[in-house]
């Protein structure tokens, strides 16, 4: 359970978000992983868009130890950790801290370790480096961004279940989930979708090299999207907006062109011609924001053919989309 002892749940929906599930490190023994006596209790990632934090939490359960005697058992408590993830729009970092003030520094076990130094890393280590150490009372240690990419990646992987998943859009459920014994080998392509994009050939845990990337990324459908809605809605609320819009009204299609599908070259009538194509042809008729937000959504996917690409010149047959779920799933079923 997630106590929240100095927040309203209004302040949580406006300021922050948990985007992930917390995941069980109890078990971990991955030796990148340390765990001694100088271990880190929550670490920042400050980007361009968004404030993302992880943090620690302990938590007990009880199991039943199985005596000599078939029929007897004796409940034992034990402890574990769990790493909670959360985020918050970097222009909100100032809120950010007071989470962490008021919700892990100053709660129960956590209260009583003595913090000096945190790891933080992305452009806000060094751009929000002297409210972070005036406001939390601690020292930076600034780590590089793409070297904690790419290490948090393999760890992730190798250690945690259901971290990596392909989109089977003839499977039920189409989100097929990879087990980790599969995704120990190297090299391959690392696809960084954050405000932009950087694709990375991965070698081995501590060996990559930046092969490209684009400008076009999550900040692209983050900053049109504000646009286009007058700044009324946040990142999140942008997404959900897009989940019930329908693109096929502002996207011109193949069938709008040909009257279906275009046989000769393979392509059915469904298939995205142009993006926002309907806007042109029909300027006077309005627009759903909904449907707009949607076909934004699809547009900004369409760096998986830049992915494909650095790919094929990279001679790499293994990529690996590091995102949003929501945008991992649109790259997969409208482009592949």
């Amino acid at each position: 359970m997630w106590l929240y002892f100095s927040f309203s749940d209004s302040f949580l929906k406006r300021f922050a978000m948990s985007y992930a599930s917390a995941v069980d490190i109890s078990k971990v023994s991955d030796p990148s992983f340390d765990q001694g006596a100088h271990e880190n209790i929550f670490a920042l990632d400050i980007g361009g868009s968004l404030a993302k934090l992880v943090y620690k939490r302990v938590f007990r359960y009880r199991r039943s130890i199985p005596q000599q005697c078939r029929k007897s058992y004796t409940e034992h408590e034990d402890e574990g950790q769990k790493l909670c993830f959360m985020k918050f729009e970097t222009k909100n970092i100032e809120e950010c801290l007071d989470f962490i003030l008021f919700n892990i520094t100053h709660q129960g076990d956590l209260s009583k370790k003595t913090i000096n130094k945190i790891k933080v890393t992305g452009g806000g280590a060094y751009r929000y480096r002297e409210l972070i150490c005036s406001k939390l009372g601690v020292e930076l240690d600034k780590e590089d961004e793409m070297d904690c990419l790419v290490r948090g990646c393999v760890f992730m992987l190798r250690n945690i279940p259901d971290e990596l998943f392909y989109y089977d859009k003839h499977a039920t459920p189409a989100h097929v989930f990879v087990p980790n014994c599969l995704v120990s080998t190297f090299p391959f392509l690392l696809v960084n979708v954050g405000s932009g994009v950087s694709f990375l050939k991965v070698k081995s845990p501590t060996s990559y090299q930046r092969v490209g990337g684009t400008s076009i990324g999550g900040g692209t459908f983050w900053g049109l999207g504000t646009l286009l809605s007058g700044g009324k809605f946040t990142f999140d609320e942008l997404l959900e907006m897009a989940d019930s819009g329908d693109h096929r009204n502002v996207d011109m299609l193949v069938r709008d062109i040909y009257g279906g599908a275009y046989e000769t070259l393979g392509l059915s009538g469904d298939v995205i011609a142009s993006s926002f194509g309907l806007a042109a042809r029909h300027p006077e008729q309005p627009r759903v924001l909904g449907d707009m937000v949607k076909s934004l959504l699809i547009t900004v996917s369409n760096i998986s053919f830049l992915h494909k690409l650095r790919c094929i010149n990279s001679f790499l047959d293994r990529h690996i989309f590091h995102a949003f779920i929501k945008l991992c799933v649109c790259h997969e079923k409208f482009i592949v």
